[in-house]
C-alpha cells in the first residue's frame, strides 16, 4: 500500500462515527467550540475517498518521448515485410 492509502486507513479509523464522543471531549479539552458530529463524518468520508479512489498514473519519460524519423522508417519496413 502506498502512503496515500495508509493515510486513508488512518483517517477512517480515527474518525469512525463511533468516536464522536471521544472527539467531543478532545475538542472541549483544547477549547475548540466545534461539534464533532459535524466534523467526524466529513473526515471519515475523506478517508474513504482517499483509500478507494485510485491515484493518477504517473507518466514516465518513455511514455512521453516523441516519435522520430527512425521510428517511422522502422514501422514502414515492418509493414513491407
Amino acid at each position: 500500500m502506498t502512503p496515500r492509502n495508509w493515510l486513508g486507513v488512518a483517517l477512517i479509523f480515527l474518525f469512525l462515527p463511533v468516536n464522536v464522543p471521544l472527539w467531543d471531549m478532545a475538542f472541549n479539552s483544547i477549547s475548540l467550540n466545534i461539534s464533532a458530529v459535524a466534523v467526524v463524518p466529513l473526515f471519515f468520508l475523506l478517508g474513504l475517498l482517499i483509500l478507494f479512489i485510485p491515484a493518477r498514473e504517473k507518466k514516465g519519460i518513455a511514455d512521453s518521448r516523441t516519435i522520430t524519423e527512425d521510428d517511422l522508417d522502422r514501422d514502414e519496413k515492418t509493414e513491407e515485410e
